[in-house]
């Protein structure tokens, strides 16, 4: 140590040794729990649809693939046209319950948009994409075969994940995703609706409080955006959008800050029905019209839904009350924005603990 250094800048240089030394150490377990294990959890009834899709899809990615190597990697829209066919079986994957499937198309994506990003399409880039392209064939043969796998995302043995899991108090984002995932599978198979989850920052890591108290939250936001703003595939075709609709949800630092974005390309907030249920319960007169900031105070009162009937999945008017209710309890601040025809953004900004 520098004996010239004054005793605050002394401290100061610990403090930042060992702030790097627990981002290190937060880094490496999250690469740990990445290696979580994939199950297939599959929709006997999707999964027929699903391998025709599958095989209609595969002989597009391949010469897509081909077309774009021949070209050195020059033609970027073959890139780009590569990667919407990858990420269309990816939802189609996911909602069949192909989970194994999902995730290696899932890689298969995540190479390609890194290779563009940084301009490295090299020879071991190819090798690499021959070498993903294979494996989705080989997943799309077995699940005709009948045959449900269990992938390891690497060599890490359960037991010791679950050792890991069960000594930290901090958790990466990522560790809910199956959980996330088979919401989205489940509500739009009960609603006959189809949607793609899109989680980004997955390795960031949270409290395992704080992500325990805001999974239930992401919940109730995915199953009202499957229920109110996702469109029917026939609707969405009508409109001129693709037939899979897209969710995403994301988690980023913001200064002293986590913000959590959750998103849709849904129809946006139903402002008719809001316009009706405003008159029914006071917040409006006859003859006044319905604003987007009323519109939004609306949908987190208790007992208020837009949902015709009442179904196991929405027609209570509970679900948007609880989220507003969790995040309250941790301190959050949302706001939300409504586009017409475009979708609905929930922006969550979680103080750092």
């Amino acid at each position: 140590m520098d004996e010239s250094l004054p005793m605050s800048d002394v401290e100061t240089t610990l403090s930042d040794d060992r702030n790097t030394f627990r981002h290190n150490a937060e880094m490496k377990f999250a690469r740990a729990l990445e290696r979580r294990i994939v199950r297939d959890e599959v929709d006997e009834q999707l999964l027929p649809l699903f391998i025709e899709e599958a095989n209609t899809l595969y002989p597009r990615i391949a010469l897509t693939l081909q077309a774009w190597r021949e070209q050195s990697g020059t033609d970027i829209q073959l890139g780009d046209k590569l990667l919407r066919i990858l990420h269309t079986l990816k939802g189609s994957a996911r909602m069949a319950g192909a989970m194994r499937l999902g995730e290696i198309t899932h890689r298969f994506e995540g190479r390609i948009a890194d290779a563009i990003e940084q301009s490295c399409l090299d020879a071991a880039l190819w090798h690499e994409l021959d070498n993903y392209l294979g494996r989705i064939r080989n997943s799309i043969d077995k699940l005709a075969d009948g045959e449900v796998a269990t992938e390891f995302a690497s060599s890490a043995a359960p037991a010791y994940q679950q050792q890991i899991l069960s000594k930290s108090a901090r958790l990466p984002f990522g560790s809910v995703s199956e959980r996330l995932y088979r919401v989205v599978r489940q509500t739009t198979k009960e609603l006959r609706k189809k949607a793609n989850l899109e989680l980004l920052g997955t390795e960031l890591i949270l409290q395992r409080s704080v992500l325990e108290t805001m999974t239930a939250p992401f919940e109730h936001l995915l199953r009202n955006a499957i229920a109110h703003g996702i469109e029917t595939p026939e609707q969405r075709n009508l409109l001129g959008k693709p037939e899979i609709g897209e969710i995403r949800l994301s988690l980023q630092h913001e200064g002293d800050e986590w913000v959590f974005k959750f998103s849709d390309d849904g129809a946006g907030l139903d402002m008719a029905r809001l316009q009706q249920k405003a008159l029914a319960c006071g917040v409006l007169q006859q003859g006044e019209e319905l604003s987007t900031e009323q519109a939004i105070q609306i949908i987190f009162k208790p007992g208020v839904s837009t949902a015709p009937e009442v179904t196991e999945i929405c027609g209570r008017g509970i679900g948007l009350d609880v989220v507003r209710n969790e995040i309250s309890a941790l301190g959050c601040r949302m706001d939300v924005v409504s586009n017409q025809g475009q979708g609905v953004s929930f922006i969550i900004r979680l103080p750092l603990l």
